[in-house]
């Protein structure tokens, strides 16, 4: 289960946000529509989807301009892991599962910037 998931933004200058990941689904970027609002001037208005389908998490980019990464690799869907590293552009955030908790699956690493995401 993934009841209690958080993803702790990083602000530049200021103390870290948290956020509790309770729906199936939040949309991130800068717009005041967003589920989860990161007010930095790179990110997209609508720049990715968390969601959740069954016990794994995983990040959606919305097209956005400056991409999104999973450990320093450009992704367009991944599965999240505990301890992952999320950049939308470059606002730096962590996904957190409670102690114990772990998503069921095996997960491929994500690939370097420089190689192109297959298609489908």
């Amino acid at each position: 289960m993934s009841a209690g998931a958080r993803l702790r933004w990083h602000r530049p200058g200021g103390a870290p946000l948290e956020f509790d990941l309770q729906d199936e689904s939040y949309v991130v970027g800068r717009d005041a529509s967003c589920d989860i609002v990161v007010d930095e001037p790179l990110v997209s208005r609508l720049h990715a989807r968390l969601e959740r389908r069954s016990a794994r998490w995983f990040v959606v980019d919305l097209g956005s301009t400056n991409l999104t990464r999973v450990n320093g690799g450009v992704v367009s869907e991944w599965p999240l892991s505990p301890g992952d590293e999320l950049r939308f552009a470059r606002a730096r955030c962590e996904f957190l599962l409670p102690t114990g908790e772990t998503p069921s699956g095996p997960r491929p690493e994500p690939r370097p910037k420089s190689e192109p995401e297959p298609a489908g």
